[in-house]
C-alpha cells in the first residue's frame, strides 16, 4: 500500500502547501506537476519539513517555472509506476495545451494508463480515450489530490 500526495500550480503559495502537508500522514511520494514559481529546493525543503527527510519527491516543470534556475534540470514529463496495474505519465500539461486527446496519445506512447497533469487549475478525475486523467487543481486556489493504492494494485483517488 502506498500514499501519493499530488499537487500542482503552487504559484508561491507556500503557506497553503505547508497547511495541506501538515494535515496528511504516512505520505510515501509527493508528485508536483509544475508551476512552483519558486526554487525547486525551497519546495523540497517544505515537503521534507512536513513529511520525512527520505520521502520520494517527483517534479515536472511548468510554464511559469522557466524563470527559476533550479528548474532547468527538472524534466517536462516523467512516468511514475503507481501500482503494478497503473503507470502514470506526469506532465504540467502546457506543452499539450492541456488537450486530453494529445496527452492520451503521449500516455499510450509511454505505456501509461493514467495522465497526471496540472496547468488548468481545475480538479479532475475523468476517463477518456482509454486513459484516466487526474488533475489535482491548484495549491494556490485551494486544492490537491491523494492517491492511495492497495496490495491488489487498485487505487483510490481523493480530490481535496
Amino acid at each position: 500500500m502506498a500514499r501519493f500526495f499530488v499537487c500542482s500550480d503552487i504559484h508561491e503559495a507556500e503557506s497553503r502547501l505547508e497547511m495541506y502537508l501538515a494535515n496528511q500522514s504516512a505520505i510515501d511520494t509527493v508528485i508536483v506537476c509544475g508551476d512552483l514559481e519558486m526554487e525547486v529546493y525551497d519546495v523540497e525543503e517544505i515537503i521534507r519539513r512536513y513529511t520525512s527527510r527520505s520521502i520520494d519527491i517527483r517534479f515536472v516543470r511548468g510554464n511559469c517555472d522557466v524563470f527559476f534556475s533550479s528548474s532547468a534540470k527538472v524534466p517536462d514529463q516523467i512516468t511514475v509506476t503507481l501500482t503494478p496495474k497503473h503507470r502514470a505519465l506526469v506532465t504540467h500539461g502546457h506543452l499539450y495545451r492541456a488537450n486530453r486527446e494529445l496527452m492520451a496519445y503521449a500516455a499510450k506512447e509511454n505505456h501509461c494508463n493514467i495522465v497526471i497533469y496540472g496547468h488548468t487549475h481545475i480538479p479532475l478525475d475523468k476517463e477518456e480515450y482509454g486513459i484516466r486523467f487526474l488533475n489535482p487543481g491548484s495549491v494556490r486556489d485551494g486544492s490537491y489530490m491523494i492517491i492511495e493504492t492497495d496490495g491488489n494494485g487498485d487505487m483510490e483517488v481523493t480530490l481535496n
